[in-house]
């Protein structure tokens, strides 16, 4: 479990009938003449009987052209959950000669379990590439703040901040159609209050090649209204560039550009702040979901489970249906910690009609979005202390949020990776006693009757 410092680094990454022939054929008759009439029954029955077998074989065959230019159907798979680990690598630079902390960074990746790799291969690749990228970059980004800093401090820059570097994961999709990963990043340079991203990681589980919005969506052109239209909806027309920048957008960068993710029940299209409107109003996302809009995506991405588990960022929207009653709701998070004391923290759960707060001492917070197969939603916020963590559960509808209880227990680590949560049925937690530094065991949890996790 690592320790959330609360901001993140921006590393924007660019991440595509048989027709049947008519073979019926004309039967002739001939005309009988009378002389001919004393012709044996047994000729004209052989006669008739080889006319109707002629027939009834060109029938046949042209059932069976027209069968075999028949699209069978897909048929829909099961949806299994991957297994999958969270990598973590961080670093800090302390200077003797300032007496100051220079620069500091934490970079996640997802990879999958080695048993899960063996099964996917292609994906395991790619995500291994992929976690390599990022490590890679982060390693410079680093380099480069701790001699920005020194250049900084050697000038005598007064209040000196540490530079701060941070890329974050969460899962978002993890099933055997699907893996959607959304990357959270953010920077402080000493020079502004921080800059902060999302994009996404989209793959093809079976073939591990990533996936971009036209091999999900049907018609980009729609797409690009609907969006258009929600947003223009839920934040006004005038605070845009132009009435046609959405549009203009999709175009430019829809194939490859476009930041986005794959979610249970739909897309979300991510825009950073600035990019489609005044840097006042923010980063922006949209949610599109296969309910609202089934003829706008490919049907082997709308199949999904009805239990599953959402890795969610603080302090972003995140959209679902808390009420079971088919439209979306939307569920927002926030940490928050004391300036002089940054190990007083509180969580703000916010629905659309009620907010909920608790404050306790935590280094940081990471959270869950888990749904039952009977429509229960819940949230699950794993809480770092200084010894160990502990598992806050609250039970969530759009009018109502309270908290269920407490365990102390964590996501199951090892060999410098933490499990990911994706199966509501096969949870792996690390179990602590009363205050313990290291876990006393591990086991396999599911959803219980309460929301909480029980042993399996």
């Amino acid at each position: 479990m690592k320790k959330i410092t609360g901001i993140i680094l921006v590393l924007s990454m660019l991440v595509m009938s048989v027709g049947c022939g008519d073979n019926s054929t004309e039967k002739e008759k001939s005309s009988a003449e009378e002389d001919i009439k004393t012709t044996s029954v047994s000729e004209e029955t052989e006669a008739v009987s080889e006319t109707e077998a002629t027939s009834s074989t060109e029938e046949k065959e042209e059932t069976t052209t027209e069968e075999n230019t028949t699209e069978a159907p897909e048929v829909q798979k099961e949806t299994e959950f991957l297994k999958l680990n969270e990598k973590y690598l961080s670093d800090y630079a302390w200077s003797e000669e300032y007496g100051v902390n220079l620069a500091e960074f934490e970079c996640s990746s997802v990879l999958l379990e080695k048993d899960e790799a063996k099964r996917y291969p292609e994906l395991a690749e790619s995500l291994s590439s992929a976690c390599d990228m990022y490590e890679v970059n982060m390693l410079e980004s680093h380099d480069m703040f701790i001699s920005d800093a020194k250049e900084m401090l050697s000038a005598g820059e007064q209040g000196f901040d540490t530079l701060v570097s941070t890329l974050d994961v969460h899962v978002r999709r993890a099933d055997n159609t699907v893996l959607s990963i959304l990357y959270d990043s953010f920077y402080y340079n000493g020079m502004n209050d921080g800059i902060r991203s999302f994009w996404g990681g989209n793959y093809d589980t079976e073939t591990g090649k990533e996936i971009y919005l036209p091999d999900v969506v049907t018609d980009m052109e729609e797409l690009a209204s609907v969006v258009e239209a929600q947003l223009f909806d839920e934040i006004g027309a005038d605070v845009f560039y132009s009435d046609t920048i959405i549009r203009e957008y999709f175009n430019d960068y829809g194939a490859d550009g476009t930041h986005w993710t794959i979610e249970y029940n739909g897309i979300t299209v991510y825009f950073d702040e600035g990019e489609i409107a005044g840097s006042g109003v923010g980063a922006m996302s949209v949610t599109v979901e296969f309910a609202e809009y089934p003829e706008l995506f490919k049907e082997k991405y709308t199949a999904v489970p009805e239990a599953y588990i959402v890795g969610i960022p603080m302090k972003s929207p995140f959209r679902t249906d808390l009420d079971g009653d088919g439209s979306s709701d939307e569920l927002f998070l926030s940490d928050s910690y004391d300036e002089e004391f940054a190990w007083n923290a509180t969580l703000t759960i916010a629905t659309e009609e009620v907010d909920y707060n608790e404050s306790f001492v935590a280094y940081g917070c990471e959270a869950y979005y888990v749904k039952t197969a009977d429509d229960r939603n819940y949230l699950y916020v794993l809480v770092e202390f200084e010894s160990q963590t502990e598992l806050y559960t609250y039970a969530i509808t759009n009018t109502t949020i309270s908290k269920v209880g407490e365990q102390p227990i964590s996501p199951y680590y090892s060999d410098q990776t933490v499990s990911v949560l994706t199966d509501p049925d096969n949870m792996h937690f690390d179990i602590f006693g009363n205050a313990d530094v290291e876990p006393v065991g591990d086991d396999f949890f599911t959803v219980g009757y309460d929301g909480m996790p029980v042993m399996k």
